[in-house]
C-alpha cells in the first residue's frame, strides 16, 4: 500500500472516530465522514466497506490500545503497588485523552442492544490476556502475603469504575459545583491520585 493510501485510510478512520464520538453512530453518515476526511464517499467504502465496519474498527483500536499498554506497563517494576499505580494512571490518562469515549459507548449500548454482543466479543479478545497476566501477578503477591486476596476481575472493575465515573458525570459535576473547564482539569489530577490511593488501600494487608 502506498504512503498516500495509508494516509487517506488513517484520515477516514480519524474522521469517523471524531464524528461517532460527537454525534453518535446513528447520526453519522459515510458522506459526513468523507467530507471531514477530505475525500469522496467511494473511498470510504473502498477502505472500510460499511459504516458498521468503521465503527467496529474505531472501537477495537481503542480497546487494543488499552490492552497492549496495560500488558506492557510494569515490565521494569517489581513492586506491586507501583505496578497497580501505573495501571490506574495509564487508564486514567487514556480517558483524559478520550473523554467522550465512556459516554459514547454507554449511549451506543443503550440505543442499540444488538451491538452489545459484538462489543463484548471484541473486548474479550483483548482483555483475556490482560486478566491472565494480572491474575498471575496478584496470585504471586497474595501467596507472599504482600496484598490481601482479590480477583483480577474485581480489581479491574474497581479501577475502571472509579476512573470512568468523573468523565461520565462531568457536566453534572461542573454545573452542581460551578467548576470551569480549567479547574475541572485540576480536579481530575487530584481525582487520579485519590483513585490510586483508594485501590492500594484495598490491597494493603
Amino acid at each position: 500500500m502506498k504512503e498516500d493510501d495509508k494516509s487517506m485510510e488513517f484520515q477516514i478512520l480519524e474522521a469517523a472516530e471524531n464524528l461517532f464520538l460527537k454525534q453518535g453512530y446513528a447520526k453519522t453518515s459515510t458522506g459526513q465522514i468523507a467530507k471531514l476526511a477530505g475525500c469522496n464517499q467511494a473511498l470510504v467504502h473502498y477502505y472500510y466497506r460499511t459504516k458498521d465496519n468503521l465503527f467496529e474498527k474505531v472501537f477495537e483500536e481503542k480497546i487494543g490500545m488499552i490492552a497492549s499498554n496495560i500488558l506492557s506497563t510494569g515490565e521494569n517494576i517489581s513492586n506491586i503497588e507501583e505496578r497497580i499505580a501505573q495501571l490506574v494512571s495509564f487508564h486514567f490518562n487514556f480517558l483524559k485523552q478520550n473523554p467522550m469515549l465512556p459516554q459514547f459507548v454507554l449511549n451506543e449500548i443503550s440505543s442499540n442492544p444488538d451491538r452489545l454482543q459484538s462489543l463484548v466479543d471484541r473486548l474479550k479478545v483483548h482483555m483475556i490476556p490482560v486478566l491472565t497476566q494480572l491474575e498471575a501477578e496478584l496470585e504471586k503477591e497474595i501467596e507472599k502475603g504482600t496484598i490481601r486476596p482479590i480477583l483480577a476481575t474485581d480489581l479491574l472493575i474497581t479501577i475502571l469504575s472509579l476512573n470512568i465515573m468523573p468523565f461520565l458525570v462531568k457536566p453534572v459535576l461542573q454545573r452542581a459545583f460551578s467548576i470551569p473547564d480549567g479547574n475541572f482539569e485540576e480536579m481530575l489530577e487530584q481525582r487520579q491520585k485519590e483513585v490510586i490511593e483508594t485501590v492500594l488501600s484495598r490491597l494493603r494487608v
